[in-house]
């Protein structure tokens, strides 16, 4: 004969449900702590949507319109971007972006690293180097391109007087379609340099003084110590730094060469970004802009995503 249990409840009256207190103590706190986590981002991932989510899916869309601002968008399949490998200006200017990359970028982290590291120390004078590396930031990009577009006047301007001084013409910078992307790209240096020296400042005040005083007591030198300790304690960063600066040549050129040369002369300093807009505002081709917004695109998430890939590699590597 089998044998059955019958619940009870404390009471001990046969039959009744189980007794069912609250959830245990550790629910509780996983329940609230998912509130918490749902109330700190969800205002982040709404605003992420809104400005990053929302604009790409548009731009991806409005490349397959034709549309002028004006009259109803007109579906024109894949014509917008089939028209970028024909388009020789929109070659000249990614050219050109390349050019702002290359001679701006490299030169940018090694002078605001070098700089950096001269302000971190005890010098005499290096408070007014840190007052004056920081002007760029207090003055707009619109006010630094009128300035310097007076630095470089042929007759008047500073940098061909202190040329003449030293028995040397110097070239009409701006009007000169050899000239005038480096003159662009050395004002952009100016511009970006702030930034960096900040970053690579944090990164070097984390650094301990113990290590350089160990290193000192070894017998090293001040570039065996810049080489071996404070170098290598920056090379994180330094892919950051690169990223920022990055993204930042792609953007910078639109403002300062559209206030300077309007990308002249003969479209020598006319970047993909302010070839978007003339197309888009100028023209008005907005789907033929959007289109080119995606090869712009998708050039900064190729070299982001390489620079993310080497930070993962380095940091593997420093692991081991």
């Amino acid at each position: 004969m089998a044998v059955t249990a019958t619940r009870t409840d404390p009471t001990g009256r046969p039959g009744s449900p189980p007794v069912t207190g609250p959830p245990p103590w550790h629910q509780r706190n996983r329940a609230r702590d998912l509130l918490a986590a749902a109330a700190f981002l969800t205002p982040n991932v709404a605003l992420y949507c809104l400005f990053i989510v929302v604009p790409t899916v548009t731009g991806i869309v409005l490349g397959f319109y034709d549309w002028n601002m004006f009259d109803p968008p007109r579906f024109v399949g894949a014509a917008n971007y089939l028209q970028l490998v024909h388009d020789p200006e929109m070659l000249v200017a990614l050219k050109n972006t390349i050019v702002y990359l290359v001679l701006g970028v490299v030169p940018t982290v090694l002078i605001g690293f070098m700089l950096a590291v001269l302000v971190n120390t005890n010098l005499r004078g290096v408070g007014v180097i840190r007052v004056a590396y920081f002007m760029p930031v207090v003055v707009s990009a619109a006010v630094s391109a009128v300035l310097w577009s007076w630095l470089y006047q042929p007759g008047v301007g500073v940098i061909n007087l202190v040329l003449s001084k030293v028995g040397i013409q110097g070239p009409a910078w701006l009007v000169d379609t050899t000239w005038a992307l480096p003159a662009l790209t050395l004002m952009l240096i100016w511009l970006a340099l702030p930034i960096v020296i900040i970053l690579y400042l944090a990164a070097l005040q984390r650094i301990p003084e113990s290590v350089y005083e160990a290193a000192k007591i070894d017998g090293a030198g001040m570039w065996a110590r810049l080489w071996r300790i404070t170098w290598p304690n920056v090379s994180t960063g330094t892919l950051l730094v690169l990223a920022l600066q990055f993204v930042n040549f792609m953007g910078a050129p639109f403002e300062v060469s559209l206030i300077m040369t309007d990308g002249g002369p003969l479209g020598s300093t006319e970047a993909l970004s302010l070839y978007i807009y003339k197309v888009a505002f100028e023209q008005a081709d907005v789907g033929y802009a959007a289109a080119l917004s995606m090869v712009q695109f998708l050039i900064i998430v190729v070299v982001a995503g390489g620079l993310r890939l080497t930070n993962r590699l380095v940091s593997l590597r420093r692991a081991r």
